[in-house]
């Protein structure tokens, strides 16, 4: 049995730890030197500028200090899950890229999305997203996804895993054994995966397994339990899941990291300590505790207890911090990544763009009225303002005569009343609507169809997960974009000023 100081450090080494704020204070270095975590992990509250930013990392690291720098991970995806935004143009959804079913772009984005990792002096990035899109309720996952073909997502899957790599960051592919067929979030409840085992190899776990013969460095558990496996326990906490599945019957030897432990699937059953404990018992080496230094003390020191209680062998700790170790290690290798494009993220934007049906060019010479349902989406991974790029003003710049209503994701009455006034007063006009989301919003699915009932030949858009098109059915042009951040909304305004 190790000493105690040495136990309290190799129980630190397996934990990987949010940072508070921008900038640390000399109470949050003495915790880190303290805790002596294996990585940090940063988020849209510690980002500034970029110099600012590398700043940070580089001072939690030297807190930290041990033979290798602390991994500098960060959950860089794209679309509405990109922490930095350094770059010119934000890569748009994985949703958007999957939609391009492009091997040779997914790379090439992996390629980019490691190029702005490498900027701050990252090495982990906790992406790309595996989980496949099968369940129009499951938001939390939504355009995160690559799609709902398991053989796409594994292709493309792979691609960015290859690119990302080349690139000299540590992709972690994501939700282990899959989160896409549940509609509950695991930040705010524990999701069941009602898919029985065969389904589970034939579908969920296809792109996982193209991921490992890729060489992913890493993967993350998922909060989700999955009753074909595991009855009792979450995956991150199963030793059936993490232990036989992926070690054992899927070979995987990399580092497992959790997902955060202060989510509500973990932290209001287990706890966020002693989920610590049971994910490294169940054969996670990296514990994510992220967003609470004083919860991250209390793990390392049930880490500890446990060690020392006997319920967690000393081996299985000291297994859990070597992969991490040797992660640290070969992280630290310097690589220079391809330098960014900024024309990548709308290249993908535009080969995303598909026509359902119908013709989706605007006359140029008769003005357009856009009406565009927006609100505040927000969850456990990130936050989008209820302002989402303006698709009239893309027009405007193509010089078409537009004027753009914002409206809520679920319009009331009287709203819906006005909406459809101004469609009846204003019929020598071009329409555009752009729905999101309207599959889980019934005031606005109520509202495309009253809309739609009296303008059947605008050209409706459907701008997140494709799963409105059915609540588009009366419009005579569908587009999907898979996503709407500034490129999915300029490819799409390109398209639709192409007349």
């Amino acid at each position: 049995m190790a000493s105690h100081p040495d136990l309290a450090r190799l129980a630190g080494s397996v934990l990987c730890v949010g940072l508070p704020g921008p900038v640390l204070t000399d109470e949050e270095r003495a915790d880190l030197r303290s805790i002596a975590p294996g990585g940090v992990v940063l988020f849209a509250r510690n980002v500034s500028t970029l110099e600012g930013t590398r700043a940070l990392l580089a001072s939690a690291r030297a807190a930290i200090g041990g033979d290798a720098p602390a991994l500098g991970c960060v959950d860089q995806e794209g679309g509405r899950v990109v922490r930095l935004r350094f770059s010119e143009e934000a890569m748009p959804s994985m949703m958007a890229l999957g939609a391009t079913e492009d091997d040779a772009l997914a790379e090439r984005a992996g390629v980019q999305l490691a190029s702005e990792l490498r900027a701050i002096g990252a090495n982990v990035n906790f992406a790309p997203v595996l989980d496949l899109a099968l369940e129009p309720g499951n938001t939390v996952i939504g355009t995160r996804s690559l799609g709902s073909e398991s053989h796409v997502v594994a292709r493309l899957g792979a691609a960015l895993v290859r690119g990302m790599q080349r690139g000299g960051i540590a992709a972690t592919v994501k939700h282990f054994p899959g989160h896409g067929a549940t509609a509950i979030d695991s930040h705010v409840g524990l999701p069941i995966v009602e898919t029985d085992e065969a389904t589970l190899h034939a579908r969920e776990l296809v792109p996982f397994v193209a991921a490992f013969a890729a060489g992913v460095r890493a993967v993350m558990s998922a909060h989700v339990v999955v009753p074909a496996l595991d009855s009792e326990r979450p995956a991150t906490i199963s030793p059936r899941i993490l232990t036989r599945l992926l070690r054992e019957e899927l070979g995987f030897e990399g580092v497992c990291f959790t997902d955060c432990l202060e989510m509500d699937a973990i932290a209001a059953g287990a706890g966020t300590a002693e989920g610590a404990v049971l994910a490294l018992a169940a054969g996670a080496d990296a514990a994510i505790v992220s967003h609470d230094l004083l919860l991250a003390h209390a793990s390392r020191d049930a880490i500890v207890a446990a060690v020392e209680a006997g319920s967690l062998p000393f081996e299985r700790l000291a297994q859990a911090s070597e992969r991490v170790a040797r992660l640290r290690a070969s992280a630290a290798a310097g690589v220079t990544p391809d330098l960014p494009s900024a024309e990548l993220p709308l290249e993908i934007a535009r080969a995303a763009l598909r026509v359902v049906r119908g013709d989706p060019r605007l006359n140029p010479q008769r003005p357009v009225t856009v009406i565009s349902f927006e609100g505040n989406v927000s969850d456990g991974i990130a936050a989008t303002s209820s302002q989402r790029p303006s698709l009239s003003l893309a027009l405007r710049r193509r010089r078409m005569r537009s004027e753009l209503l914002r409206v809520a994701l679920d319009p009331d009455d009287a709203m819906l009343e006005m909406l459809l006034e101004v469609v009846r007063t204003q019929g020598d006009r071009q329409f555009v609507f752009v729905a999101r989301r309207a599959h889980v919003h019934p005031q606005q699915r109520e509202a495309l169809d009253a809309l739609l009932a009296l303008a059947p030949h605008a050209i409706a858009v459907s701008a997140l997960e494709p799963f409105d098109v059915p609540a588009l059915a009366r419009a005579g042009t569908v587009v999907c974009t898979y996503g709407d951040e500034p490129a999915n909304i300029e490819a799409l305004a390109g398209l639709l000023a192409s007349g």
